[in-house]
């Protein structure tokens, strides 16, 4: 993976390709992936760099987190207190929290509006299901997007991508995800030092050995993966997947290579 090294986009950048310079870097993926640290890992890499960075905390129900944030939607309330007060338990704590971030996206998009910096990074909840299928998570980050460039960047971890079809389900749910909540996605492989397969490695780095992969097993399952890869190759915003790792923070410099491609609009992204 990519050491910390100054950044030169392959692309030229947003302002290269016509955008704007303040841009939203929205995170999501499944539980256990690594969302709040990479947030902070990629949001450090920026400030590096000597970029202006406001980090949004959108979950309700985290107990600490590893960056200050400049909004933090637990100033209005808590999965903890919503299960005391209303006598939920966590998931349905969880699910009346999405309600109530719903009737405060006047109130997010407010505050976002009013932050000063070059990049805008928001952490999601945890349970990314939640955010992305109810309408609160379409809601917000349509709202968001009205205003400035926004991206989201899917995030999967070895876990789900243990096996060449896994990798073919997480671009699914990466597409599923852009085709929601109707902005720019991106995929990334994040604990990626814990990835010591070296054919998913290189099935991660190139869509062509992935396929080949694929094609190799017989049966239906590699027949419905190979219809999959064809889907995805007509209507992905990208196809490769930048491995990174916030723990050690590398491939952070790929990762910031991939979010200004997808504004990018003077080329091929795969």
């Amino acid at each position: 993976m990519d050491e910390l090294l100054p950044y030169e986009p392959s692309c030229g950048g947003p302002l290269a390709c016509g955008g704007e310079r303040a841009v939203i870097v929205v995170m999501l993926g499944p539980a256990g992936c690594g969302k709040t640290s990479l947030t902070a890992a990629f949001g450090s890499y920026l400030e590096e760099l000597g970029q202006e960075v406001a980090y949004v905390n959108l979950d309700p129900g985290c107990e600490t987190l590893p960056y200050e944030p400049d909004f933090d939607i637990r100033d209005y309330f808590t999965v903890s207190k919503i299960m005391r007060d209303e006598g939920l338990g966590p998931n349905g704590a969880m699910i009346r929290a999405s309600e109530l971030m719903e009737n405060h996206v006047d109130i997010i998009l407010r505050a976002i509006k009013g932050l000063e910096a070059d990049y805008t990074i928001v952490d999601t909840p945890g349970q990314m299901e939640i955010f992305v299928l109810k309408p609160a998570g379409p809601k917000v980050v349509r709202a968001l997007a009205s205003v400035r460039p926004t991206v989201a960047v899917f995030i999967m971890d070895p876990t789900t991508a243990d096996s060449f079809p896994s990798l073919v389900v997480a671009k699914l749910l990466a597409l599923s995800v852009q085709l929601r909540l109707e902005v720019p996605t991106v995929l990334v492989l994040n604990k990626a030092d814990l990835l010591t397969d070296t054919g998913l490695r290189e099935a991660l780095e190139d869509p062509e050995v992935l396929r080949a992969k694929v094609e190799e097993d017989e049966g239906l399952i590699s027949d419905v993966a190979l219809t999959c890869l064809d889907i995805l190759r007509a209507f992905s915003q990208a196809s490769r997947i930048v491995m990174v790792s916030a723990r050690e923070k590398k491939g952070l410099e790929a990762l910031f290579d991939l979010v200004h491609e997808a504004f990018c609009t003077c080329g091929d992204l795969s």
